[in-house]
């Protein structure tokens, strides 16, 4: 179970607010799985927790990366699970749904993002790259079709030193498969940094 650690070290946060109840979900966006069966055996929180407690056949993965959807079908069975939780049950009517997204995504990830959203439940999708807290600000202001948005989410990516580390970790894990030893990663490390 040791390889899942190069998976987490760039989760995003994901947050729920609903309208007149607040922030009803923060968790990360982990999802745990039974190798053998393909089943989902935990999401968000209760996966990280899974790593601390690790099982044999349970693998434990992040399929946002970067605050992007790296892994379509895992971010699908993520955000459904999460949206079930939000709502306390699996919403009989499709909700309209408001996903802030960080800023330098692009057309393409966006466009992932609305159907993995479509797919886990929700119906009428706004997207935008203002923050969520400005968001729930301005809404009063916006156009009358945002009105109708009960559900907001906000997917935040992780501190760049996250990715250095997940970065730094992938070296490390392919020189041991080709029989580097670590110090000689150091040595190639900050030979590469003192000649920049």
């Amino acid at each position: 179970m040791e390889e899942q650690h190069m998976d987490l070290f760039e989760t995003a946060d994901i947050v729920i607010y609903i309208k007149g109840k607040g922030v009803v979900v923060k968790e990360k966006s982990l999802l745990a799985y039974d190798m053998i069966s393909k089943k989902v055996v935990a999401v968000g929180n209760d996966a990280e927790d899974m790593i601390k407690n690790p099982q044999e056949n349970i693998k434990v993965i992040s399929p946002l990366r970067r605050g992007m959807i790296a892994d379509y079908v895992a971010a699908v069975e993520l955000l459904r699970f999460l949206f079930i939780k939000a709502w306390g049950k699996k919403p009989l009517i499709k909700q309209p749904v408001s996903l802030c997204v960080p800023k330098e995504i692009t057309d393409v990830e966006k466009k992932a993002f609305l159907d993995a959203l479509y797919q886990s439940g929700a119906k009428e999708l706004f997207i935008t790259d203002i923050p969520m807290e400005q968001l729930l600000r301005e809404l009063p202001n916006l156009p009358k079709n945002w009105q109708n948005v009960k559900t907001f989410i906000s997917i935040t990516k992780e501190k760049p030193e996250c990715y250095i580390a997940e970065q730094i970790e992938e070296m490390l894990r392919y020189a041991g498969q080709e029989g580097i030893a670590r110090e000689r990663v150091k040595e190639i490390f900050f030979e590469k940094v003192e000649a920049k």
